[in-house]
């Protein structure tokens, strides 16, 4: 029903973009707010100040989980952004201190160089893009600007620039994409920048890294080696999808990777923006299917950077991404708007709405249709918990797991409680972050006793269900976990009410 209320917990990971001005109070905030991802590139930065972007970063989940998470440590991914060898803008030139965009206007005319003497100079008369790609254009060419808003139509091309007239004239902000149809800018190895990039990642322990530019599975094979003899084994690579190539071969590309990003923006200018609502639904549905987790960008929100209130199409255009499956929301807004938090708040509160109108058993029904025999026994044990839950309606899904195997299947196969993962490490607790429905925990006090064990790290999640209004008197939850020691994976599972007593600080 229209007037019906979703539920209080958003199971959509909200990822938000950060800059390198970025402070531990604004990361507080995020954490506040529901965000469990911060997503960062290193451009143009030292090793110092990439070190000190990522010490704010998790200085400010540090403090928040000691003032407003009761202590426990709260779980927020880091994520690399790889800029690849995509074409981009130089920065406007300020004429005054608050000046930080240009008008292009319809009919007038502009030079595009490559002038490196103009990077930091763009102007309505000159503007600087990083790539000698644009001397090989030839008159009537086109050149878009910031995802087609600005059309360039190319009039003749000198020795070192392109004298073109504004087709489509929009406003011009620093260091926006390029695209150039007919010209391929993607490379069959990594950048010397790119290559320096992952290992300043690498150093700083970052979660995830999102490689662009991937056409195959063999250049993801061949970034993969890099970050392992880099000693980068424990790092997650995610495929940025951004090209029709790579969307093309999307099944063996997902073959090698640990997850999607995908990258609408970009990949809008190649198949049309008539099509883009189709791709997404290609490329989630096979992740899904796959058991891939996926980030989906898609310029959510936009209009938030000048008003309170999204448009209709945008919240649209939001909620029919959840619906169509995906894992994490990615939020660029956050490094223009004022009010980052309510941004955040806004887009949570989107996604469940979304989610209240997915059919879940449903949904896992056609994904265990798909799932092939002979399947691992951590998987067959996931399926059957995921099952169980949706027939006893239980409120929450506890599993206690050492590498996380065992909330990924689950994850997997979308149920529609929460899943609290008790996880050892933060790294592991972090990567898991990512996945729908799941509330990673990490739970540090060991004791050699496997079943007390359990049990005092069962009881923490209740503690934390609790607290944070998961969980209720009265609520039945499902819980998974090993039998003995050394099994190797959650293979027991059990159903309990929820009482007072279950409660460490009840």
């Amino acid at each position: 029903k229209i007037e019906s209320n979703p539920s209080q917990n958003t199971l959509t990971t909200i990822a938000c973009g950060v800059l390198p001005t970025v402070t531990q109070s604004l990361i507080e905030e995020y954490c506040e707010s529901g965000a469990s991802m911060v997503i960062f590139d290193f451009n143009d930065l030292s090793f110092e100040q990439s070190r000190k972007m990522v010490l704010e970063i998790r200085q400010g989940v540090f403090n928040y989980s000691h003032k407003k998470n009761n202590q426990v440590p709260y779980s927020m991914t880091l994520v690399l952004d790889l800029s690849g060898s995509c074409i981009t803008t130089g920065r406007i030139f300020h004429t005054t201190p608050t000046q930080h965009l240009i008008e292009l206007s319809t009919n007038a005319h502009v030079y595009v160089t490559n002038n490196v003497e103009y990077k930091f100079k763009c102007t309505e008369d000159r503007i600087y893009v990083n790539s000698d790609l644009i001397l090989r254009l030839k008159t009537n060419d086109r050149i878009y600007l910031d995802y087609g808003k600005i059309e360039l139509a190319v009039i003749r091309v000198d020795e070192y620039e392109v004298y073109c007239v504004i087709k489509r004239g929009e406003f011009l902000g620093s260091e926006k994409i390029v695209h150039v149809p007919g010209i391929p800018v993607g490379s069959t190895s990594l950048s010397k920048l790119d290559e320096e990039k992952i290992r300043t990642g690498i150093q700083l322990k970052v979660d995830v890294i999102l490689v662009p530019g991937v056409r195959n599975s063999v250049f993801f094979n061949h970034v993969r080696k890099f970050v392992s003899i880099e000693q980068g084994g424990d790092i997650s690579l995610y495929v940025k999808i951004d090209n029709s190539v790579g969307l093309e071969n999307i099944d063996d590309i997902l073959t090698v990777v640990d997850g999607v990003f995908l990258n609408r923006p970009n990949l809008s200018m190649e198949v049309g923006h008539d099509k883009i609502f189709l791709a997404q639904k290609i490329v989630l549905s096979k992740c899904n299917l796959a058991g891939k987790p996926t980030i989906t960008y898609g310029e959510y929100l936009n209009s938030m950077e000048e008003n309170t209130i999204p448009t209709s199409a945008e919240v649209n255009d939001l909620i029919n991404t959840v619906m169509d499956g995906t894992d994490c929301i990615y939020l660029d807004i956050t490094t223009r708007s004022a009010n980052k938090s309510h941004c955040i708040q806004y887009a949570s509160s989107l996604c469940r709405q979304g989610e209240a109108t997915i059919w879940e058993q449903q949904l896992f029904t056609e994904l265990n249709k798909k799932s092939k025999p002979k399947i691992d026994p951590a998987h067959a044990v996931s399926i059957g918990c995921v099952e169980v839950s949706f027939k006893c309606h239980a409120a929450a899904i506890i599993v206690i797991t050492t590498s996380g195997l065992s909330a990924r299947f689950i994850a997997r196969y979308r149920p529609r409680c929460p899943v609290l993962a008790i996880v050892r490490q933060g790294k592991c607790a972090r990567k898991l972050s990512v996945w729908r429905n799941v509330i990673a925990l990490q739970y540090i006090d060991p004791i050699e006793n496997v079943l007390k064990d359990i049990e005092n790290r069962t009881r923490f999640a209740l503690d934390f269900g609790k607290k944070k209004g998961i969980l209720h008197q009265g609520d039945l939850v499902l819980h998974m976990s090993c039998s003995k020691q050394n099994v190797g994976f959650a293979n027991t599972m059990s159903l309990f009410y929820v009482s007072a007593g279950d409660f460490v600080n009840a």
